[in-house]
């Protein structure tokens, strides 16, 4: 439907246009494929006679081409032949299957001109069932007249009927040649001109010097001098045919104006559509509110956002059934412990924690990190009791997190048998110990030297004990 509009328009504007665009399908000249006639007039002799040279190269055979082929002339009583009639129907012999001097056939009923101006267009009618095979030559035609719907008595191998003439049309100027190739059917017409010798017409045929065929009809060549049609327009030597000319206001004025009214008319198609457009949001203005508006083009966004999102669903799934493996990463993510321990700000985001991920930290997660925290600070403690020797005889292990205090460890003074022998108090040491965070399963771990100033108390003085052995177990040590 798209395209058909557009093709109707054009055809439209060349139907408008075809009379004023048109032009014959044969041209004036005496080279191959051409037609031309020489008329001339000879009065030496007191008589003037008339005579026309036809030049007819239309046949696509040379046997049947004329080259000046003169034709003697009859005129009446020293002036021309008249014939007024209204004009059926036409035809060009472009391709002539004979060796012919016309170049157009006309079918008119004959009737004064002023009454074929009054003749109402469609009413007068001759069928023809085959125009190649019935309308051989332009003075031999089969048809049958139809008058108001009403068809003529007679043959159709009797044509022209009584008040038809057949004119073989022999134009006598180039004007009258475009006028006889371009002329419409359907109006009235008067024809001025001459008639071959060579044809025969009765006595009773003529009045006035005009052709009548209103007892019998008449067929015949008829030279064209002048010719009036439609609305009393003359074509002669001097008066040119005009194509499409178009009574009372003229060809000029009607181009004018049918040109205007097409840029009008899609102006005003323009004006019409735009008006319609700002009316319809000037009414969705007033009907829906600003959270509505709003409303609609973000339904129109995520509606685009979706068609996205289909695409690249469709994509994918394509890419999968080619059967081509995707890139993945190689290693799976990590928890990055040392991360999570450097971190100080309370609060503060731990997506880094996950080595090549964006995951977000959890309360889950920081439950996990103050557990892993703890077990790596009892594990360290538990170390450095090992390597003093002492973890066989704690009982009681303190337990503290991130910031807890510990507790003090002294050994409480045992009772000796023998209280007179009294040890030298020993100086106060600092012992140093060693602890180690592990920062997950997958990484190393890093020793740590940390000092831990804790004072252990010596007891001032030593007393012997039966319970106590020589090998230095104690068996009383308490923190």
């Amino acid at each position: 439907m798209r395209r058909l509009a557009p093709l109707l328009v054009l055809l439209f504007l060349v139907s408008s246009f075809s009379g004023c665009i048109g032009g014959p399908s044969v041209t004036w000249g005496s080279s191959d494929g051409e037609y031309s006639t020489s008329f001339s007039s000879d009065g030496s002799t007191g008589l003037t006679t008339h005579s026309i040279s036809v030049t007819n190269k239309l046949a696509s055979s040379m046997s049947r081409h004329l080259d000046a082929d003169e034709l003697g002339l009859e005129g009446c009583e020293n002036s021309t032949y008249s014939i007024s009639g209204w004009l059926v129907q036409t035809k060009i012999f472009d391709q002539p299957q004979t060796t012919n001097h016309a170049i157009t056939s006309w079918m008119v009923m004959e009737m004064p001109y002023g009454e074929a101006q009054d003749v109402e267009p469609g009413t007068i009618y001759v069928s023809v069932v085959n125009s190649e095979k019935d309308w051989s030559s332009p003075n031999q035609a089969e048809g049958i007249p139809i008058i108001d719907g009403v068809s003529a008595d007679g043959k159709a191998n009797e044509f022209p009927h009584r008040k038809w003439t057949l004119l073989a049309i022999v134009p006598a100027n180039e004007n009258v040649f475009d006028a006889a190739l371009q002329m419409t059917a359907n109006q009235a017409i008067k024809l001025n001109g001459y008639l071959a010798q060579t044809e025969s017409i009765n006595e009773d045929q003529i009045s006035d010097c005009q052709i009548d065929a209103s007892s019998s009809g008449w067929r015949g060549h008829f030279v064209v001098t002048s010719m009036k049609y439609g609305d009393e327009r003359i074509v002669n030597a001097d008066e040119a045919y005009v194509a499409g000319d178009i009574p009372v206001i003229g060809r000029g004025l009607y181009t004018t104006v049918l040109l205007i009214s097409i840029v009008a008319s899609g102006a005003l198609y323009i004006f019409s559509r735009n008006q319609i457009i700002l009316n319809a949001d000037t009414q969705a203005q007033a009907m829906l509110s600003e959270q509505q508006m709003r409303a609609g083009k973000s339904a129109k966004h995520e509606a685009a956002r979706h068609k996205a999102r289909m695409a690249a669903t469709t994509k994918a799934k394509e890419s999968e059934y080619t059967g081509k493996p995707t890139k993945k990463s190689s290693a799976a993510p990590k928890f990055d412990i040392r991360a999570a321990l450097a971190e100080n700000t309370p609060g503060a985001s731990t997506d880094h924690y996950v080595a090549g991920s964006s995951v977000t930290s959890t309360d889950e997660a920081e439950a996990m990190e103050d557990m892993i925290t703890e077990m790596q600070e009892e594990q360290a403690f538990e170390q450095e009791l090992q390597e003093k020797g002492l973890r066989n005889i704690i009982g009681d292990m303190p337990k503290g997190g991130v910031g807890s205090k510990r507790k003090t460890i002294a050994t409480k003074p045992h009772t000796s048998r023998r209280e007179s022998d009294t040890p030298e108090p020993e100086p106060k040491r600092k012992p140093t110990r060693r602890t180690r965070k592990t920062r997950s399963a997958d990484s190393e771990p890093e020793p740590v030297e940390e000092k831990m100033e804790e004072e252990v108390e010596e007891p001032t003085t030593r007393r012997v004990d039966p319970e106590v052995n020589d090998d230095g177990d104690f068996s009383d040590f308490s923190l």
